[in-house]
């Protein structure tokens, strides 16, 4: 009954969101694809189809097909994303590598359209994407779906409770769910899921896959600030001035996360301190930037090898409401990592780091200063730090591993 239901009230309503894209740029730009695609002339045989909603969700399947493809030896994967910029920044990863399209509306012959007499290994889908006709039309075909990664965050489970009644048979076409913490399996199972169905693998959202000899990494003599945005870039210069008044022998390398703030750090530091960009300093020689006091990052890509020459590093984005950015990266090189209180984006991986001590976070510069200095005289406090970053790593690589592992045995079913 819920199905008929379902169907008619999505036609219904078709209609308005066909006039509704007109006037949406980012809707109209792949609204084509989405009513009316196919695979007839892809050859995915045998393919993991992999679906992502949105940018986040597409690195994270960017992560699976990279580990899978360099630690597991399978290389057949179809992504599927709903917004046209996901699958733009998929397609210029992949070169043509990994077929990617725009996911079909959840209508039963724009999906059979799409779909045609493809043949799967398995859908994934990425953290918790329901379409009821998407499942069920891909579980008529005796492909596992796989929820990869599975969350349900508070405000979708409020929902999704209201609806429970017609999502616990939509959950039943769900072969597995990977979900990423105890609190998130809990929610599958209260929603309906089958608990066998259910197993805790941990969350690899903050998988990278890097190969690191820990014990041959230098440190320099490098404070980094990363990521920094426009409203914390006072704050970050006022504590430049008073480190250099108190650690004269070291040099600042400041990231911006955005590169039109490059001209306006620059101009700022060459006011206080010898200054050079980036994509010069690391095409000169030792003679030419010796006395070079900071350095502004202008060039994309970088800042991983800035993080692991540094011997501190504070990850911006946190000390003015933005939400954060990526303060594990740091600790792939066993270099203490500093963050603001405006850290919601990464709450999870900013608990296990301040629960580990891995890390630290401040309100304020006036914090900030202080525990940069705290971490620069303390050499056993920086490598007691350093080394609980690695086991967070460690961790991390064992969450992927476990992932991929289940994924695989889907495989041999």
């Amino acid at each position: 009954m819920w199905k008929i239901a379902y169907n008619i009230l999505l036609h219904l309503l078709l209609p308005f969101f066909l006039l509704f894209s007109l006037t949406n740029r980012k809707i109209r730009r792949n609204l084509t694809e989405r009513l009316w695609s196919s695979t007839r002339n892809t050859d995915i045989r045998g393919a993991v189809w992999i679906h992502a909603a949105s940018i986040g969700e597409a690195v994270i399947a960017e992560t699976i097909v990279n580990y899978m493809r360099n630690r597991k030896g399978f290389d057949n994967f179809l992504i599927t994303v709903n917004t046209y910029y996901a699958r733009d920044m998929l397609r210029k990863k992949f070169n043509n590598r990994v077929s990617v399209y725009s996911l079909p509306l959840d209508l039963t012959y724009s999906l059979n359209h799409f779909i045609g007499s493809s043949t799967f290994k398995s859908l994934l889908i990425v953290e918790t994407e329901i379409w009821p006709n998407l499942i069920r039309q891909v579980n008529r075909r005796n492909v596992p779906v796989i929820i990869v990664n599975g969350r349900i965050s508070d405000k979708t489970f409020n929902a999704y409770r209201f609806f429970s009644f017609f999502l616990k048979d939509v959950f039943s076409d769900i072969s597995l769910v990977l979900a990423q913490s105890e609190e998130h399996a809990d929610r599958f199972k209260s929603l309906g899921i089958n608990p066998s169905k259910v197993k805790i693998t941990g969350n690899i959202k903050y998988y990278r896959d890097i190969d690191i000899e820990y014990d041959k990494l230098h440190k320099d003599h490098i404070i980094t600030f990363g990521s920094i945005k426009e409203k914390e870039l006072d704050d970050v210069l006022q504590v430049i001035d008073n480190l250099k008044k108190s650690f004269p022998h070291f040099r600042f390398f400041i990231v911006p996360r955005e590169l039109n703030l490059v001209d306006t750090i620059e101009n700022e530091l060459k006011s206080r301190l010898k200054t050079i960009r980036y994509s010069v300093y690391k095409e000169s020689s030792v003679e030419v930037v010796q006395d070079i006091e900071a350095v502004v990052v202008d060039t994309v890509g970088d800042l991983l090898d800035v993080y692991k020459n540094s011997t501190v590093a504070f990850v911006g984005g946190s000390l003015a409401p933005y939400g954060g950015q990526n303060i594990l990266e740091p600790l792939f090189f066993g270099t203490p990592v500093i963050f603001g209180p405006y850290i919601e984006n990464f709450r999870d991986i900013a608990d296990t780091i301040l629960k580990s001590g891995a890390g630290i976070m401040v309100n304020n510069k006036e914090e900030l200063f202080e525990k940069i200095c705290l971490l620069i005289e303390n050499d056993g406090l920086r490598e007691k730090m350093g080394e609980e970053g690695r086991k967070i790593i460690e961790a991390q690589k064992e969450v992927m591993e476990r992932t991929a592992d289940i994924i695989m045995e889907t495989f041999a079913v």
